[in-house]
């Protein structure tokens, strides 16, 4: 017992009481995106939001812990679905290391990052989906699997090539969200932030621009 706070006492040190507060607040964006697509039948998730703005802001790990916990809560209504677990996971860990490397500080970096994030989750949920569903797809990727499979494709086929642009396009909203959140964070919240020092200091091209005034 004594061991366990211990942990948990380091473990507040090391990232910070906002960062504890910030990991519920995650959840809780990932989970009201994802309710929204499903309930406009939308051919995207936004159910990373969370998940991403938090590894951005405090690194990878507090990042997977919201990306897991949002997957268990969703898991309470459809088990099957905790296995979608490992690609939220993977969105944090990811959001952490494009955080501390300032890709969230200027708006054409974050959508640079719509790339990789789209990869995992189109190649990597295609994978999962015919793995754990049998290729039956849900939420709005089902409806355009069955377009395909309609047109003649074979399921496995159509979920990649229907989920790969379906990330594609509901990770360039989702990263551009989550810069534009960290934009609006004030500077007094963003220095007890563990990234905090990465957002406040000035852009590399700013830095630039300003060396060349000088001369």
């Amino acid at each position: 017992m004594m061991a366990s706070r211990s942990r948990f006492s380091t473990l507040i040190r090391g990232y910070g009481r906002l960062t504890i507060f910030l990991i519920p607040i995650g959840v809780a964006v990932n989970f009201v995106g994802g309710q929204i697509a499903l309930l406009l039948k939308l051919p995207i998730y936004l159910d990373s939001i969370g998940t991403i703005l938090v590894g951005a802001l405090c690194g990878g790990l507090p990042g997977a812990v919201v990306g897991l916990l949002s997957n268990a809560i969703n898991s309470i209504t459809s088990p099957p679905t905790f296995a979608f677990a490992v690609l939220n996971v993977a969105f944090g860990l990811l959001a952490g290391f494009f955080g501390r490397r300032g890709f969230f500080k200027v708006w054409w970096k974050a959508l640079l990052t719509a790339i990789p994030f789209a990869f995992i989750g189109g190649f990597f949920g295609a994978l999962l989906t015919i793995w754990v569903f049998g290729g039956l797809a849900v939420g709005g990727g089902a409806i355009v699997v069955g377009m395909l499979t309609a047109l003649g494709l074979d399921v496995n086929t159509a979920n990649f090539v229907a989920q790969i642009p379906m990330d594609v396009l509901d990770k360039v909203p989702t990263v551009l969200i989550v810069y534009a959140i960290i934009k609006g964070i004030p500077k007094r919240l963003m220095t007890k932030l563990p990234l905090g020092r990465v957002y406040l200091s000035a852009p590399a091209d700013a830095d630039v621009r300003l060396g060349s005034g000088v001369r």
